[in-house]
């Protein structure tokens, strides 16, 4: 009878010890604090249906904010929507499919039952349109940009062209007449652009187009 019950003693002692092992309820870092990037869909895209479809309804929107709020089991989300498990359930399993959340922890009730924690996949779910707009506003501003390196070109050449004329001509006394100089070259004439004025007015103007292009795509951003 002694041997009975040091056997009951250690079966509740070893169950307890299993039963402390178990993880329960974590803290909110280990499911929250993922590294998540965000969820982009077109409208025109074919992934927006599914995402659609499953965010058609009410509830699920409920469901999902719930989710990104704190992410907890679906008993626990019953609860907060104040509706049936079977109802969340439902809405669950077509938010898993659609990829907006999915199990991040499992945790163990009061009772020893295992219960699976939903999080969302995505920092964040963005449905957007017009993006052929977007992609003409930065066709725009890549023009722009692009003329404008263009015209600072011309005009930084002529400055350095007109300040090479305007330099003093240092002349030499010979003896003999000595053979033609030759004109200068490509290369002697890029020489004396990188050490001139014509460098610092070719970086200005640059800079100065950037900045233009710039905020001529913001400005149409916000139109």
């Amino acid at each position: 009878m002694t041997h009975t019950g040091l056997f009951i003693g250690e079966a509740r002692t070893s169950a307890e010890t299993v039963s402390s092992l178990l993880p329960l309820k974590p803290a909110a870092a280990s499911v929250r604090d993922r590294a998540l990037t965000p969820l982009l869909v077109e409208l025109d895209d074919d992934d927006a249906d599914e995402v659609l479809s499953a965010l058609s309804s009410a509830t699920a929107r409920r469901l999902l904010a719930a989710v990104y709020d704190d992410p907890r089991p679906a008993s626990e989300l019953a609860d907060t929507l104040d509706t049936t498990l079977q109802t969340v359930g439902y809405h669950v399993e077509r938010l898993v499919d659609a990829e907006l959340i999915e199990p991040v922890a499992t945790w163990v009730s009061a009772q020893g039952r295992e219960m699976t924690v939903y999080g969302p996949t995505r920092s964040a779910v963005v449905l957007f349109a017009g993006a052929e707009r977007t992609e003409s506003k930065l066709s725009s501003g890549l023009r722009t940009l692009v003329t404008g390196v263009g015209v600072t070109l011309v005009g930084s050449v002529a400055v350095q062209a007109l300040w090479t004329a305007r330099q003093p001509q240092v002349r030499y006394a010979a003896p003999a007449p000595a053979a033609p100089v030759p004109e200068p070259g490509v290369a002697e004439f890029v020489s004396a652009f990188l050490a001139g004025p014509g460098a610092l007015a070719f970086l200005v103007g640059v800079v100065l187009a950037v900045l233009v292009s710039l905020g001529a795509v913001w400005t149409q951003t916000r139109v």
